[in-house]
C-alpha cells in the first residue's frame, strides 16, 4: 500500500481501531524491518503531534538497569572523591533519591552532592519534604498534572531500604539519602541555569522534554548539555528521538552502550509506540543513527 492511500485509510479509521489492530500482531511480524519502518511512519505522521500533555509524574527505580549502568561508570571515580549529581525536572524527587540509593550503595565511599531542579516550587518543597504516600501523587498544587502516584502499597516492601515508616503509613526518605541534597525552582528552558548550578559530573534529564515544543525542547536540551563538564555524563530520555539525535550528532557527546538494549525496554511506562506519544520505538540496529538515537547515557567527550 502506498503512503498516500495508507494515510488515506488511517484519517479514515478511527485511531483505536488501528492502534488494536497493531497489537494484535504477533511480533514476528511487528519487528520486521517493513513494520518498524512503517510504524516509525505513523509515529512521524500521526502521533508525533498530538496534545502534549505536561505533568508532574515521577517514580521511585523507574529504570533500575539505568542506574545500575551509572552505578558501574562510577568505578573511573578515585576513592574519596566528589560526584556531582543534577537532576533536571525533578518533580518530586522520586528519580533523584533512587539514583542516590543506588550510587551511594555502590560507592559508599565517595560524597556524592545533589541538586534537583523544578520549574514548580510546590513540588520542589513536596521533593524536600521527601514524604510519600504509597497511591496518592505528591504533586499537588503544582504547576502541571499531578500524574500518577510515585509509589504503590505493593511496591513499598521492595523499597523498604529507602524508607523509614512514618505514624499513619506515610514513608519518609531516610536522612542518609536526603543528605547533601539541596532542592532549586528553576526553569531549564532559560539561560543561566549552568551559571547557577556549575559543572556537574552527572546529569539526568529524562521526561521532562517530551512535551515540549521542537523549539523549546531543543533549548532545553542544549542548557542540559551546558550542565555536564567534560568526561561526565548525561542521561537523557523521553524525548523526541529525530531531535535528540540530530543535537546530539553534532555535540562532543558520545553513546553509553553499556547495557544499551536493557535500558531501552526497562520502562513499562513507554509502552504502545506508535500510537502512543511517549511510547518507546523498538530498538533498530539497521537504523544508520541506532547508537545516538536509541542510547539513554552519554558522555561528554574530554577535549
Amino acid at each position: 500500500m502506498s503512503a498516500i492511500n495508507f494515510t488515506d485509510v488511517v484519517f479514515q479509521t478511527p485511531r483505536r481501531v488501528c492502534h488494536s489492530i497493531w497489537d494484535g500482531l504477533p511480533g514476528a511480524i511487528t519487528q520486521t524491518r517493513a513494520m518498524r519502518r512503517l510504524g516509525r511512519y505513523i509515529y512521524r505522521r500521526f502521533t508525533r503531534h498530538t496534545v502534549r500533555t505536561q505533568s508532574h509524574y515521577t517514580q521511585f527505580m523507574r529504570n533500575p538497569p539505568l542506574l545500575d549502568v551509572l552505578a558501574r561508570l562510577l568505578s573511573e571515580y578515585q576513592i574519596g572523591s566528589t560526584v556531582k549529581l543534577a537532576s533536571i525536572g525533578c518533580s518530586t524527587g522520586a528519580e533523584l533519591y533512587s539514583a542516590l540509593y543506588v550510587l551511594r550503595r555502590a560507592r559508599p565511599d565517595l560524597k556524592i552532592l545533589a541538586t534537583g531542579v523544578d520549574i514548580s516550587s510546590e513540588v520542589i518543597k513536596a521533593a524536600e519534604r521527601g514524604i510519600y504516600c504509597p497511591g496518592q501523587s505528591a504533586a499537588t498544587n503544582g504547576l502541571y498534572l499531578e500524574g500518577r502516584p510515585e509509589l504503590f502499597w505493593e511496591d513499598a516492601k521492595a523499597l523498604r531500604d529507602l524508607f523509614e515508616v512514618q505514624h499513619g503509613g506515610t514513608l519518609r526518605v531516610q536522612d542518609r539519602l536526603r543528605k547533601d541534597t539541596n532542592w532549586l525552582t528553576a526553569d531549564a528552558t532559560e539561560g543561566g541555569l549552568a551559571d547557577t548550578l556549575g559543572p556537574q559530573n552527572i546529569v539526568l534529564a529524562n521526561n521532562v522534554m517530551g512535551p515540549m515544543d521542537d523549539s523549546l525542547a531543543e533549548v532545553c536540551l542544549r542548557n542540559v548539555m551546558n550542565l555536564v563538564e567534560p568526561g561526565g555524563y548525561l542521561v537523557v530520555d523521553g524525548i523526541d528521538l529525530d531531535l535528540k539525535t540530530r543535537v546530539l550528532a553534532t555535540s562532543d557527546f558520545k553513546p553509553v552502550l553499556l547495557g544499551q538494549e536493557e535500558l531501552w525496554s526497562a520502562d513499562g511506562s513507554k509502552d504502545g509506540w506508535p500510537w502512543v506519544r511517549w511510547g518507546r520505538e523498538p530498538l533498530d540496529r539497521t537504523e544508520p543513527t541506532w547508537e545516538l538515537r536509541y542510547s539513554i547515557i552519554f558522555q561528554h567527550a574530554r577535549v
